[in-house]
């Protein structure tokens, strides 16, 4: 029997096919994904009622609130697939969808080329179950696109390389680079190192000819993104990117250069190993065997492509150094999802590692290969099993105000903490569906003063008098909380909405005092909650509801 599973299962690696039954997984897994229509959240939230509030000819200029510094293109895409399509969660993340599932496509072609046939299958199923990638495939965000573009340049690359350098296909790849620096903000990066590798590798065979092509095709590049960066960054980073900046700055998303203490050092330990977690985070504490077994293999890979493949190892490394530089002269972060476009590169190595590993292991010791592909794939493999079961969702709001909606009654009034605002803004006015609150029906809450500095959509002098209120204490935002919610005083309904983004201003956990204030000067009628991700608190705050205790 033993046998028989292992002859199958060797016949299935070595099958044609197989790489086509990944790619189906794959797509599968993203499918799955977007087909659950998951709510809303927090910045898809904010990111959808800007992109559906603003004409296309907008986006050119920064946006009224201080989301990140989305690809220009990307706003215009989304914006014209839901004047298509309309406003429901299926149309703002089309886009996203579309390019993840092409990803899967390009990454096969890609790595056909700059690995070898037995590590194309390992890299090609990591890619394809990574739970970040699939995620990101389905949300109002441009990191999917930015793998997509990423690709799609080393698969222009690969064409050229197949004409042999003809004036044509130079002239295609000097006209798609500069246009792709429009399409994807770290695109600027691969382009760099693919620039950069193809000169220097031109400069050592002493091919002057091939010197002098890319160098211009480089320069054509660099002119497009200079003209991108006035057109649309440079309006854009005053505005909304040196916020980001300052606060990636304080997440420590930039390399120290130079290294000044052993903090500084153990920056680069942190950034090297966090980064194959290949998640959105610098929390490693439960993946801790996962992130180091991938950093081994790609440090083994890294040997064994340098021993072998060493153009190949530069050319796929390039956009890494190129976007580490960037970090060290704090113009770009090497962090979670900004450095997704990365991934494939990375995947690459670690699947070159382990093919190396497996050939180079006698046979005697292919348990010990097996136990490192088994911890290797334990991980992506149950996290994409368990959201195929339950996909993953990070907004509830929706269920939220249907239980408001559905329990309504005259003179009911809800008071929305200033963080969930987004989302019931979306789900209230712009949704297909939507709940279609009138603005008398509902207020939003009041935030501290620094909210309103973020988040430019709201003035803030229609919630304080900047005259007199320079600096907040921890007390005065209490104070500031307890007038806003108090101006509801008198009133038999008022419904709390929370979700699950509150976060502890200075300490103070924001949903936890509403509720101590209100069950000291009101009565709890109803609550109803979602999980963790959204929730809802009926009050009865008339002068006679402390009585009906």
């Amino acid at each position: 029997m033993g046998n028989k599973l292992f002859e199958f299962l060797n016949r299935l690696y070595s099958s044609p096919r197989l790489p086509w039954i990944i790619i189906g997984i794959g797509i599968i897994l993203r499918l799955v994904r977007y087909l659950h229509n998951p709510f809303l959240y927090f910045d898809e939230a904010s990111g959808a009622v800007d992109i559906i509030d603003r004409p296309l000819y907008d986006f050119i200029n920064p946006s009224s609130d201080a989301l990140n510094v989305y690809p220009f293109s990307f706003l215009v895409i989304v914006k014209c697939s839901t004047l298509l399509f309309g406003n429901s969660e299926y149309a703002l993340s089309l886009y996203p969808l579309v390019c993840g599932i092409l990803s899967l496509f390009l990454f096969y072609y890609v790595a056909k080329h700059y690995i070898s046939p037995g590590a194309v299958p390992v890299a090609l199923l990591l890619f394809a179950i990574m739970d970040s990638l699939v995620i990101y495939s389905s949300m109002i965000k441009p990191y999917s696109s930015d793998v997509f573009f990423a690709l799609l340049i080393f698969a222009i690359l690969i064409y050229i390389q197949s004409k042999n350098y003809n004036v044509l296909s130079l002239v295609l790849f000097a006209v798609s680079g500069a246009i792709i620096v429009w399409l994807s903000n770290p695109a600027v990066f691969v382009l760099a190192g693919v620039g950069a590798s193809l000169i220097l590798y031109s400069f050592f065979k002493k091919d002057r000819e091939r010197i002098i092509a890319f160098s211009f095709i480089s320069f054509i590049w660099f002119v497009s993104f200079i003209g991108f960066y006035f057109v649309y960054i440079d309006k854009v980073m005053p505005v909304t990117g040196h916020e980001v900046l300052r606060s990636l700055k304080v997440e420590s998303a930039f390399m120290p250069m130079p290294p000044k203490s052993l903090a500084d050092i153990k920056w680069f330990m942190d950034a090297f190993f966090n980064t194959f977690t290949f998640k959105d985070s610098f929390d490693i504490s439960y993946e801790t065997t996962f992130a180091g077994i991938m950093s081994f293999v790609f440090i083994y890979g890294c040997i064994s492509m340098f021993s072998n493949a060493r153009e190949k190892l530069v050319i796929i490394l390039s956009p890494v150094i190129f976007t580490l530089a960037a970090a060290a002269i704090h113009v770009y972060p090497f962090k979670g999802r900004l450095i997704f476009f990365l991934f494939p590169f990375l995947l690459f190595i670690i699947a070159e590692g382990i093919e190396r590993l497996r050939e180079q292991t006698s046979s005697n010791s292919k348990s010990i290969i097996t136990i490192i592909v088994i911890l290797l794939f334990i991980y992506p493999i149950s996290w994409a099993t368990y959201h195929v079961k339950k996909p993953f969702s990070r907004g509830q709001i929706k269920p939220v105000l249907e239980y408001i909606k559905k329990n309504w009654q005259d003179g009911d009034i809800i008071y929305v903490h200033f963080f969930a605002q987004y989302e019931f803004e979306y789900y209230s006015n712009y949704h297909p569906d939507s709940f279609n609150f009138s603005e008398d029906e509902y207020v939003i809450g009041i935030a501290p003063m620094g909210w309103y500095g973020d988040w430019k959509k709201q003035d803030l002098t229609k919630y304080y008098d900047t005259k007199k209120t320079i600096k907040q204490s921890s007390k005065d935002i209490l104070n500031e909380y307890i007038n806003d919610v108090d101006k509801l005083r008198g009133r038999n309904r008022v419904w709390l909405l929370f979700t699950d983004n509150v976060p502890s201003t200075r300490g103070i956990n924001d949903k936890a005092f509403f509720l101590y204030w209100l069950d000291t000067k009101g009565h709890k009628l109803d609550l109803y909650e979602r999980g963790e991700l959204a929730s809802v608190y009926l009050y009865d705050l008339s002068d006679t509801a402390i009585i009906k205790k």
